[in-house]
């Protein structure tokens, strides 16, 4: 009777252990945060490799001569979730970075307090000056960055207002 029943759990065994769908096929699990988040190299690579996406006036580029990224005159510097100009902090967000390294980037994509950090970087950097120079004068081209973003960021209030403003000061 013991070889029968061994041979009954044996045939029973393998029945249990063939369901389908019970095991799953790849195992999902969180990677750890690292130094470079995807959002980061997304947009470094796109600054590596010289894109011609990448913005060579008003943005991040790669010091060969220290193996290091500039904009402007100043350091640019990366880590987690902010970027460092010169040693300060401003958050990281997928707007900056879309300023910061591309010659079209997406008017969608940034916020309010994404043009105002790129605002401030510039004026740190002043890569948007001619030669760097913080009383060079600023660099003015037909691209849509300087159209977009540049030009409404550095626009004197007096010039937006145009005729309105020359109309309340004569009148």
């Amino acid at each position: 009777m013991e070889t029968s029943s061994a041979k009954q759990s044996f045939k029973t065994k393998p029945k249990r252990k063939r369901i389908i769908g019970s095991v799953p096929l790849f195992k999902m699990e969180s990677k750890p945060e690292t130094d470079v988040s995807p959002m980061h190299s997304e947009y470094i690579q796109n600054v590596l490799r010289r894109k011609m996406s990448q913005d060579h006036t008003y943005g991040v580029y790669q010091d060969y001569a220290y193996g290091s990224f500039k904009i402007g005159r100043s350091s640019f510097k990366y880590k987690d979730k902010h970027v460092f100009v010169d040693g300060r902090k401003y958050k990281a967000t997928q707007g900056l970075w879309e300023l910061l390294t591309k010659s079209k980037p997406d008017k969608y994509a940034d916020t309010i307090q994404d043009r105002q950090a790129y605002k401030q970087i510039l004026l740190q950097s002043n890569a948007h000056r001619v030669n760097y120079s913080p009383t060079g004068k600023i660099k003015v081209n037909k691209g849509l960055k300087y159209m977009l973003f540049i030009s409404q960021l550095f626009t004197s209030k007096k010039k937006r207002l145009g005729n309105r403003y020359n109309n309340t000061v004569s009148g």
